[in-house]
């Protein structure tokens, strides 16, 4: 019992391990700080959807519609640069794909040393690494790109390496796809910052839908193509007709070439070829995969007779033991204790109620 014991106080002393544990922004920055040699300029702030004064205008409620917790800020000091550091923190890595594809600038360069998702401008240098966002605001002094890169590189090493992108990506066409270009957005104030709709949300993105917009290039031509996924398709042939409609309401001059496929819609937009849409459209198809579980294979008629029949079986056999040990029992009692239990020579009064008989 001692050396039981011992074990089980050891256990409970041992450190428990890191990996699992949730990563806090002031860890990150405390690590960069001294693994760089960074010094903070300014004490680390952390915001979130309550202070409205910390967002630009209209951006707490795109940041609602991906799923955001918080964000943390500090400027730092490395390679006598100054550095503003920012750290969104989301509900999940779709909603941290989502962000930086959405703030990804258009003339951004991919830099390398990044795990993951990656740009960087002539001011910022971003990242998307599990569910967390980060950007690094540099100067454009000489020394600048290199601090924002050091500092990137170290924090994307340092985020959890789990990673997973959305579904639509997979049903995008590779072939003559603008790099980059993608943008997915998961509420209708994202997608009208990119196409213009308006303030209503024509296809109903609230109700639990995603879309994704890429840019092409073919050799005779342009388009966009848009990609809508629904969680029923009883709900993707409501709003496709419903935001077709007003979507040609508002831009009557758009010629857009759209599909269903189940809970996927495939919309072409800009293109003024419809054989480039059309085969776009081609190229975009949904598949519905079901997963057959063997355990759950119905069962046949003759096995069902056989699980019937060993049923009955047991039933009896239950039956037989009980009774023959019911009738060991009684002889035993009987062996023990004569006259006492059973057999009994003594009368007994009954109490009787002497009701006549029925006449």
């Amino acid at each position: 019992m001692k050396p039981l014991l011992t074990l089980v106080l050891l256990g409970l002393a041992l450190p428990i391990h890191a990996g699992g544990a949730p990563v806090e922004p002031e860890t990150l920055l405390e690590n960069l700080a001294r693994s760089t040699g960074c010094r903070p300029l300014a004490p680390l702030t952390r915001h979130t959807l309550a202070d409205a004064a910390a967002f630009e205008p209209g951006e707490a409620r795109i940041l609602t519609e991906y799923g955001f917790h918080d964000l943390s800020r500090q400027k730092l000091g490395c390679r006598g640069r100054s550095l503003e550091i920012q750290i969104y923190r989301m509900v999940d890595t779709p909603a941290a794909y989502g962000l930086f594809t959405l703030y990804r600038k258009s003339d951004s360069r991919v830099p390398e040393g990044f795990p993951r998702l990656a740009e960087e401008s002539d001011r910022w240098v971003a990242f998307a690494q599990s569910r967390f966002y980060v950007r690094i605001r540099r100067p454009a002094l000489p020394g600048g790109r290199a601090a924002a890169l050091e500092a990137g590189r170290f924090l994307a090493q340092a985020l959890p390496a789990d990673w997973a992108l959305p579904s639509l990506v997979d049903y995008l066409p590779r072939e003559h796809r603008v790099p980059g270009s993608e943008v997915f957005f998961m509420g209708h104030r994202a997608l009208s910052l990119r196409l213009p709709m308006g303030r209503e949300d024509l296809f109903g993105l609230a109700h639990g839908a995603e879309a994704l917009l890429a840019d092409y290039r073919p050799h005779n031509g342009s388009a966009r193509i848009l990609l809508m996924s629904y969680p029923t398709q009883q709900l993707a042939g409501k709003y496709l007709q419903s935001g077709y409609r007003e979507l040609m309401r508002l831009h009557p001059d758009w010629q857009v070439f759209y599909k269903r496929e189940g809970p996927l819609v495939v919309m072409v937009l800009d293109s003024s070829d419809p054989e480039i849409a059309s085969s776009f459209l081609d190229k975009i198809s949904y598949v519905s995969s079901v997963s057959w579980d063997p355990k759950a294979e119905p069962l046949s008629v003759g096995r069902m007779m056989l699980s019937v029949f060993l049923y009955v079986g047991a039933v009896i056999a239950i039956t037989m033991v009980a009774g023959l040990g019911f009738g060991l029992l009684r002889l035993l009692i009987s062996w023990l204790f004569p006259g006492k239990i059973f057999d009994r020579e003594e009368t007994y009064e009954v109490i009787r109620l002497n009701l006549p008989p029925p006449r």
